[in-house]
């Protein structure tokens, strides 16, 4: 992929004007603070165009091939397939030196999920037990491991190895012996150069896996890939609720969406409930779909052709004009692999042999991997030329125009007497002043807007978390109140009493599970949503509140423009822009995440209110008096004692969301709203700070200039004359009028697939 127009000049161009301005300083050392401005603007152009990032979720059900699709995209076998279910993170690769960066989680993320796993279990173990658990400690993972080996006997978890909460703390015993050294030092593993591979290990293997919270990946790609990350995100239909948070979080930060879907599988009704997230995210229109050919289950072209057309006909509902593209992700990596001089391995080989017995389809496919590479790399272009565009760019335009209109000025002053030159000095120090004055009262009116803004957000956040109104409060606390135990599973025709305890803990943890499921899939694209919204006002507040200021300063501006053209230099004044600000890439926005552990007083408390214990002595008690036998009355005391606790459960549910809903706000507020106001409040103070500083003529340096001697003058003309030309072609280039870098937006592709 070759860098956008804009950005390429940026690279090489940046340093030229650099040492344009040295060279002005050089002739003029006087004007030092209009040079460092200059250079100031000059490297926040640099380090933002350096740090400007371009994310690619790749998401799609689990088994769709994300993995192997990266793989293909950077050709190298570098995401091992079929991570495990517990590892709810996202691996992402970026271009670079090959390296692997490892993040885990801290001991309360750790801890805490062993506590709410072990929530209401009926372990006889756990009844004395005040304290929670921390797997740091000895006693601790040696009573974990008893109970676990009870649970086991007693056949507590029906699903055996595939229950979460079972594999989740059997996977924190085996691994902590492999980690533990690792968290108790910074927390992060970095791994190069023979060690890279082991990171495929440690994110497959459930026993690392379960401690990981992120991985980065940098790899050399197989084209020019700068400022670009691919996601490799769970599968949309996870059962597990903590996987799909994982990936709401991640296509929170994302510009682009790679959609895998299996040809084997095509679309299911999980797809569409995902997609139906993915549309109130706003992310619809910048989806990828790529249908992920199976070439050896797929007999002809024409029914790879046909599976396809109904794909887009399926989508058509959510995406007029879907841009899908039908190629085989395995065959590009492994024909990648093969050029790269890499042996394959029998297999391997002979699957690329069979796929060649059709050779049309082989041929398609390749044909639809190079137009989907060629449409996402001019994506990826378009989209960082468009954000260079809307402030970075024009910052640079300001610069290089302020520095070749003050070398014209300064050019011409030489070539007068001192009195014309302190006379021209007065005139432009004149029309200064009115800018400079209006600049300040810009300043203190956004100032004072700050306060009246985040007033309204803290309101609006505060009724969003309401649990009598709210749309989240009111919500959450809707669904708890609502919800419905699968009754027949928790206690079937053949319940005893004495299965009581262990339906408590089953009903405790799907309940829990539906929640967190709700509150990842609802609830959040919710908070979303709602943030878009404010995001959105607050951009409409802040140019309604500046605009008036704004077009004051433009009035000054041209002002100052027509003085300078009495002076003898044309220059119609530029527009002053604030840009549409964008949300900084370092503020992370905070979703909501339910933190559900009960405690241990929780299950005595369920116990007791539920009446099972006295209920089933007292039924005993009574059967052996009247010679009674029945095999249904068990059950109904069962159920009975099961809805009693039901309502507990709710109970402290309730108590619980009502708490965490007020923390959240307050971090949603504090952490996210309030910051991204100052920010963007400062966005615009210094946007038109940094215009008028590389603008205004610096009038010390040019007083200076004015009594220099005649024949230093006639020297400094010289350079100038030299100068002046070089910074005109730079500014020429990136105003669009050089030809080759002009700032005119590549169009975006168009999402029609050729008729194969």
């Amino acid at each position: 992929m070759t860098v956008p127009p804009p950005l390429q000049d940026l690279g090489r161009e940046i340093p030229r004007l650099q040492e344009l301005v040295r060279e002005w300083l050089d002739l003029f050392p006087q004007a030092e603070g209009q040079g460092r401005h200059w250079f100031k603007v000059l490297s926040q152009v640099q380090a933002h165009a350096a740090e400007d990032l371009c994310r690619v979720a790749v998401v799609g059900a689990v088994k769709s091939g994300k993995s192997t699709a990266i793989n293909a995209l950077v050709g190298q076998d570098l995401l091992r397939r079929g991570a495990g279910i517990l590892t709810a993170m996202i691996t992402r690769v970026q271009p670079g030196e090959p390296q692997a960066v490892l993040q885990f989680k801290d001991w309360g993320e750790i801890n805490g999920e062993i506590n709410r796993a072990l929530g209401l279990l009926p372990s006889s173990r756990l009844k004395e037990r005040a304290a929670p658990f921390d797997l740091r400690r000895a006693e601790d993972r040696d009573l974990l491991t008893q109970v676990l080996s009870d649970a086991e006997v007693e056949n507590l978890w029906g699903e055996g190895s595939l229950d979460p909460n079972y594999l989740l703390l059997k996977s924190y015993l085996e691994g902590y012996g492999l980690v533990q050294e690792i968290l108790a030092s910074s927390g992060n593993l970095t791994l190069k150069g023979s060690a890279l591979a082991r990171h495929g290990e440690m994110v497959t293997r459930e026993a690392t896996a379960v401690f990981l919270k992120d991985a980065l990946l940098t790899v050399p790609f197989p084209w020019e890939a700068g400022g670009m990350e691919l996601g490799d995100c769970q599968g949309s239909d996870s059962p597990i609720p903590q996987h799909l948070a994982q990936v709401l979080a991640y296509l929170v930060k994302s510009d682009l969406v790679l959609y895998v879907v299996s040809s084997r599988v095509g679309l299911r009704q999980a797809d569409f409930q995902f997609l139906r997230e993915l549309k109130r995210m706003g992310l619809l229109p910048h989806i990828f779909f790529l249908l992920n050919l199976d070439l050896g289950e797929h007999s002809s072209l024409a029914e790879a052709a046909r599976l396809r057309d109904r794909v887009v006909q399926e989508l058509a509902m959510w995406q007029p004009d879907p841009r899908i593209y039908a190629f085989s992700a395995l065959q590009l990596l492994l024909e990648r692999r093969r050029t790269k001089g890499e042996g394959l391995d029998p297999r391997e080989a002979a699957l690329l042999s069979v796929w060649e017995v059709v050779p049309e389809s082989s041929a398609y496919s390749r044909k639809e991997a190079a137009r989907f590479e060629e449409h996402l790399k001019a994506a990826v272009r378009d989209l960082r030329t468009r954000r260079l565009a809307g402030g970075t760019l024009a910052q640079v335009l300001m610069a290089v125009r302020g520095l070749r209109e003050q070398a014209e000025l300064t050019r011409d002053f030489l070539g007068q007497d001192l009195g014309a030159i302190q006379e021209m000095q007065r005139r432009l120090e004149g029309r200064q002043q009115p800018l400079k004055a209006t600049l300040a009262s810009l300043h203190q009116t956004l100032e004072g807007a700050g306060s009246r803004l985040k007033k309204v957000l803290r309101d609006r956040v505060t009724s969003l978390m309401d649990t009598h109104r709210g749309q989240v409060g009111a919500a959450l606390v809707g669904f708890i109140r609502n919800y419905e135990p699968e009754w027949d599973r928790l206690a079937p025709p053949e319940a005893a009493a004495a299965q009581f305890r262990s339906a408590l803990y089953k009903l405790f943890q799907d309940l829990v599970t539906e929640l967190d499921r709700y509150v990842s899939a609802e609830v959040n694209v919710v908070v979303v949503e709602f943030v878009q919204a404010q995001e959105e006002w607050l951009r409409q507040e802040l140019s309604r509140v500046g605009a008036p200021l704004l077009l004051s300063l433009q009035e000054s501006l041209t002002l100052y423009y027509r003085e300078m053209a009495e002076l003898g230099l044309a220059a119609a004044p530029p527009a002053l822009e604030t840009g549409r600000p964008l949300r900084p890439p370092d503020l992370d926005l905070p979703l909501f995440q339910l933190q559900t552990d009960p405690g241990w007083w929780l299950a005595g408390e369920v116990w007791v209110l539920s009446g099972v214990g006295f209920l089933s002595r007292a039924w005993e008690a009574l059967k052996r008096r009247l010679k009674l036998a029945g095999e249904t009355e068990p059950r109904r005391q069962v159920l009975k004692g099961l809805n009693r606790a039901l309502k507990t459960i709710k109970k402290w549910l309730n108590e619980q969301v009502r708490m965490q809903l007020v923390d959240f706000g307050e971090r949603l507020k504090f952490r996210f709203f309030f910051p991204l106001v100052e920010r963007w409040l400062k966005e615009q103070e210094a946007a038109l700070d940094d215009a008028l500083g590389s603008l205004l003529t610096d009038l010390e340096g040019m007083a200076a200039a004015a009594h220099l001697e005649e024949e230093e003058r006639a020297v400094r003309r010289r350079r100038l004359e030299e100068l002046i030309p070089r910074v005109k072609g730079i500014e020429e280039k990136f105003s669009g009028k050089g030809g080759q870098g002009q700032m005119a937006p590549a169009p975006f592709p168009g999402p029609h697939p050729p008729t194969p």
